[in-house]
């Protein structure tokens, strides 16, 4: 009898550690995936940023060239 209650506890915590496992391996896999995407949306927002401000510089350079070609005429 006492073997038998042993073997059943026994497997039922490999169940529970299995569980475990599946739990950890899934939240670790929505961990890697959700800083992925925060990355990725950081990552795309700060090179939208560097566009507009990449822009908004030859903007100004063309309108100072614009400037200087007006004062030599």
């Amino acid at each position: 009898m006492v073997n038998a209650l042993t073997t059943s506890h026994d497997a039922h915590l490999q169940r529970i550690d299995a569980r475990e496992d599946d739990i950890t391996t899934t939240i670790r896999q929505w961990l890697t995936t959700v800083v992925e995407d925060v990355h990725d949306r950081e990552e795309h927002r700060r090179n939208r940023s560097r566009v507009i401000e990449i822009n908004n510089l030859i903007d100004h350079v063309r309108e100072d060239v614009n400037n200087v070609e007006l004062m030599q005429e």
